[in-house]
């Protein structure tokens, strides 16, 4: 009876088990590698940021309310005509100027002082206590309001039309701790034949201006525009210029003609 031999294993070759165990393992091995690999390269690759929000739209522009509902609401004399395109810019501005010549359509002295420099109510006051005031106010039929910007605020000028001659008055305004003063603008009593075109604030100014500059380089005389008739002479009984019948308040014309004085002498 033959024997059957049976193959021999090599001591190096693994079982079966084992080697679908190792393929097993390093397929995995490569799988988790494989793995790795991506996350590596995900993390590596550069941040996208979101663009920065726009800026925010700039604020509206202020709304300025019109003069015919100021008029209504400040309860402004009809008398008092201002043009929607000759007002000034801001609601403040204009309120002050309707407040400040509604003071002389209703003669309110009172009202008109406390809109004015220190200067120009002192002499008001001396008006006022003559009857200048009263005078130059009363019977007041219509004033005819022009406002013009300038480097310094801006300028209100008024064609007062009443039984008394035709006046024209000229304020510069500017704005001192939050309240709006008008400081009287010099003029002499013909400035009204000086006044041409639809601007009669710079013509104004550069009438006088000009008058000035004239005048400047004179060696021993001084060119003198007094703002009013008070100005001229306080000791008038009714508030005006001497021998004058036509009391002028502060800001306009009728102050008198330039007068030339000549300096007082240089001490040694």
């Amino acid at each position: 009876m033959t024997s059957q031999r049976l193959p021999m294993r090599r001591k190096s070759d693994p079982s079966p088990m084992l080697r679908s165990a190792v393929w097993g393992a390093c397929g995995a091995a490569i799988l988790l590698l494989g793995a790795c690999g991506d996350e590596e390269v995900q993390q590596a690759a550069p941040v996208v940021r979101a663009p920065p929000p726009p800026p925010p739209p700039p604020p509206p522009e202020p709304t300025v309310e019109d003069i015919a509902s100021l008029m209504k609401s400040l309860s402004i004399d009809e008398r008092v005509s201002l043009p929607e395109d000759l007002a000034p810019k801001t609601t403040e501005e204009r309120k002050a100027v309707l407040l400040f010549w509604n003071a002389f359509a209703k003669g309110d002295e009172a009202a008109a002082g406390g809109m004015m420099s220190e200067r120009d109510a002192k002499v008001l006051k001396k008006l006022t206590e003559g009857g200048g005031w009263a005078k130059s106010t009363v019977g007041i039929k219509s004033i005819e309001v022009q406002c013009k910007n300038d480097s310094n605020g801006f300028a209100t000028f008024a064609l007062i039309t009443s039984e008394l001659p035709d006046r024209a008055l000229l304020w510069d305004a500017s704005e001192e701790d939050g309240k709006i003063l008008f400081t009287s603008f010099p003029g002499p009593p013909d400035i009204l034949d000086h006044l041409s075109g639809t601007d009669s604030i710079a013509a104004w100014k550069k009438y006088v201006n000009d008058m000035f500059e004239k005048y400047a380089n004179l060696p021993d005389e001084e060119v003198e525009i007094p703002q009013s008739k008070t100005e001229e002479s306080e000791e008038s009984s009714d508030g005006g210029s001497g021998g004058g019948n036509t009391p002028t308040p502060p800001g306009g014309t009728g102050g008198g003609a330039l007068k030339k004085q000549k300096r007082p002498p240089i001490p040694d």
